[in-house]
């Protein structure tokens, strides 16, 4: 009868990262580290003392964003003020750092970088929950956004937050309209035309 050494066991290996997630992800470190940190995509916020990356997003928040981001623009050359995707928000002191998908600066609020915006624009990626996207919305009010839009590519619908406005879904023949935004307007039915297209 042969003996055989025992066997070794062996080390569980940690789970591989997919290649696209960045090694900060789910890091907790400072502020002054965060904001040193080597610009990445899919971006990093900065949640509580954490650092999250932003999902990647599918071509429906793509086209969505987009949208959104060319309709902003064209109000922007008319009314004056800022606008562009995933500019940097710095939020109340314990929340940290937003990246809203798209965002608009009123004219004569300030615009530069981390500069609170006037309306943050968020689109559920695949996997992102919408509990999680409304209490985004919810940081972004409570650190003085006027007006976040949470917009569902899944449901085609979009939820409003403003003033005393929680969390209400847009009828589907509403537009996106505010009076923070005046002139603004982009009817729901419009937008999620470049879902088919």
């Amino acid at each position: 009868m042969a003996i055989h050494p025992p066997r070794k066991r062996a080390t569980p290996r940690p789970e591989a990262r997919p290649a696209w997630v960045s090694r900060y992800h789910g890091a907790r470190m400072t502020e002054e580290e965060y904001l040193s940190l080597p610009e990445e995509k899919p971006y990093l916020e900065y949640v509580y003392g954490v650092v999250l990356q932003k999902p990647m997003g599918s071509a429906d928040h793509r086209n969505l964003t987009g949208e959104i981001t060319t309709e902003l623009g064209l109000y922007r050359r008319q009314h004056g003020g800022s606008s562009g995707p995933e500019g940097r928000v710095r939020l109340a002191a314990d929340v940290g750092y937003f990246l809203p998908d798209t965002a608009y600066w009123a004219p004569g609020r300030p615009s530069g970088d981390d500069a609170v915006s006037t309306l943050a624009v968020e689109v559920r990626s695949p996997d992102q929950t919408m509990a999680a996207q409304r209490r985004k919305c919810r940081d972004f009010r409570a650190s003085g956004v006027g007006l976040c839009w949470l917009v569902d590519p899944i449901s085609r619908s979009v939820e409003v937050f403003e003033g005393d406005v929680d969390a209400v879904r847009l009828a589907p023949d509403a537009a996106l309209e505010s009076p923070l935004l005046p002139g603004f307007l982009l009817p729901l039915a419009a937008l999620f035309a470049v879902l088919d297209s």
